[in-house]
């Protein structure tokens, strides 16, 4: 009896390998749109704290106004970097997801290869060891019949 081998299974690990690195380009592009959100929040706090301690002020002068309008207008710059920037990164997940469906499809299509191959084999290897079984058997019978011939 011979071993099961896929004559694939190179390219079995190859494909799984690329599953894995699909898989962890998608979480680090998660993660790097998690990071523009929270840039986003901290960027929206800070513009409304800052609104919070000029409303607070018991006097608030001109200079402070307009610095408070420069600096709301820095913040609405960096704003609107952060969101095109999180857009972008929304956009390489859509491509990254479609590439990881497509990893996974290559590596399911010889995953089932595998098991057809692997079903075939034992069916083979059943066959085989009947074929063996009956040929004992007709051994053993066609022995059994020479010492005791029927009368």
């Amino acid at each position: 009896m011979t071993t099961f081998s896929f004559r694939l299974e190179r390219v079995l690990r190859w494909r799984q390998a690329k599953l894995e690195l699909e898989q962890f380009t998608l979480s680090r592009l998660t993660a790097e749109c998690a990071r523009w959100d929270r840039a986003l929040a901290e960027l929206e706090t800070s513009r409304a704290h800052a609104d919070s301690l000029v409303l607070s002020s018991q006097t608030v002068k001109g200079r402070d106004l307009s610095a408070m309008v420069r600096y709301k207008e820095l913040v609405a710059t960096q704003k609107q970097v952060a969101l095109n920037r999180r857009r972008e990164c929304e956009k390489k997940m859509e491509q990254q997801r479609s590439r990881l469906l497509q990893a996974r499809r290559e590596f399911r299509l010889l995953e089932k290869l595998r098991q057809v191959r692997r079903a075939e084999w034992e069916a083979a290897v059943d066959r085989e060891f009947e074929a063996l079984a009956a040929e004992s058997y007709l051994a053993r019978w066609t022995t059994r019949m020479r010492l005791d011939p029927a009368p």
